[in-house]
Parts: C-alpha cells; structure tokens; sequence
C-alpha cells in the first residue's frame, strides 16, 4: 500500500506484510481518508486498545489500533497511534460506536465527540479499567446473591486464607 507515499504528513512508520501496519500522529485525518477516498474505500473493522505500563513517564500508555477492511484493495489496514484520547469516527463508521464505549470502559481513553459513552460491560460502581495491567486480579468489591433477601448484594471483598501446610514429598515416590 501507497498510504505513506499519498500521505506523508499523516503517517510516521509503515510496515507492509500480509496486512499493512501504520503509525500515525494525526489518526482521525487520516480515518477520514480511508473511509471516505476513492483509492482506499473500506470500513472499519474492529479497534482495540493495549497498554503499555513502561510507556507511561513518556507519554500515552495506551495504544489504540483501528483496523480498516479496504474494499479495492482486498487488505486490512491497522493503523496504531499512543494516545490520552482520541476522537470518535462513529459518524464515518456507525459500528465504532460500541468499540470506541468498550474502549473507554476498560482503558479509560477519553473518545471526544462520541454520541452515547456509557458503561457496557460493568456496573456503575466499578472502580478502574479492567484490562489495563496495574488493574488489581482480584477487585475490590464482591457480588453475591443473598438467599435471605433474594437479590443481589455487594460488600468489601475478604481475601482470607487459613494457615496451609505443603509437603513437596511425592507419594509416588519412595
């Protein structure tokens, strides 16, 4: 793909193997290139974030990558950029709509302009983003259904383990 070549002011590395991977500073200029131009007509096909916790003290710790299905080119195109927030190609591509909630909810990257940024796939309560890597395993709240009030009840989460013994001696062994 020529996407380095037709815009060089928008794209900062390019990678060209099955897929065409690019790096890109100004993302949203060049989304609305390749959803809207004659050479490069496609949809989006999936974004998803990854975070990165050592690139923290330099900037952005979390990448975004946008992944565009290009109609005359029969290829995808992954176009990456680390970013605080991005803004939202929901009115290019309808489909970025969950994407970019699901992004927000367990990354917490701010997506500007977006029509409906709501909670998806956790309470209200939820404390954090679960799918960043300095995201606690275990949680701080526990959910529970109550027999004696017959709903569901929340409380502090206790983490007790009784006193455990091991023996690493085999019984297989003699």
């Amino acid at each position: 793909m020529e996407l380095a070549f037709l815009y060089p002011k928008w794209v900062v590395a390019q990678f060209s193997c099955p897929q065409v991977w690019t790096y890109t500073k100004q993302h949203s200029l060049l989304l609305r290139a390749l959803s809207r131009g004659v050479l490069h007509n496609g949809y989006l096909f999936d974004l998803y974030g990854t975070h990165h916790p050592g690139r923290s003290s330099s900037g952005a710790s979390t990448q975004v990558s946008w992944v565009v299905w290009s109609y005359t080119r029969n290829s995808k195109l992954f176009i990456s950029s680390f970013l605080h927030s991005v803004s939202s190609v929901s009115s290019w591509w309808p489909s970025a709509i969950w994407f970019e909630r699901e992004l927000w909810e367990m990354f917490g990257t701010r997506v500007e302009g977006h029509p409906d940024l709501r909670r998806l796939l956790t309470d209200y309560g939820f404390v954090g983003y679960p799918l960043r890597k300095d995201f606690p395993m275990t949680g701080y709240v526990e959910l529970k259904y109550s027999e004696k009030t017959k709903r569901v009840t929340s409380g502090s989460l206790r983490l007790a383990q009784e006193f455990r013994v091991f023996d690493f001696v085999s019984p297989w062994q003699s």
